[in-house]
């Protein structure tokens, strides 16, 4: 991991950014059971379904992590999963919907 304090400002801005989007992607792949690209196109139809920019959607599901229960019961993590991703209802604001395509790319 890098050292913020060697970086100025935009550039920490940008690893922290990135490091989140890792940490949401990592999220993703787990309880989805897709591969890295997958899980970003999911954070970004997330984005663009929300008209939320896709560092925010991915903030939204680290924060969202410690609450999402074990690991154990990957069926609830996928529920709450898809509610912070694309709103409760599966559509529009963040936790709302699937990606734009309709796949539904959890694993069986």
């Amino acid at each position: 991991m890098e050292d913020y304090a060697t970086l100025d400002g935009d550039e920490a801005a940008i690893a922290a950014a990135r490091q989140v989007i890792e940490q949401a992607k990592g999220a993703v792949m787990l309880v989805y059971g897709v591969r890295a690209e997958e899980a970003f196109t999911i954070l970004r139809a997330a984005s663009q379904a929300t008209n939320v920019k896709a560092r925010e959607v991915a903030a939204m599901v680290v924060e969202h992590l410690p609450r999402m229960g074990a690991p154990s019961d990957l069926a609830a993590l996928r529920v709450s999963l898809d509610r912070v991703l694309f709103g409760p209802n599966g559509h529009g604001a963040p936790g709302r919907g699937r990606p734009r395509d309709g796949k539904d790319r959890r694993a069986r």
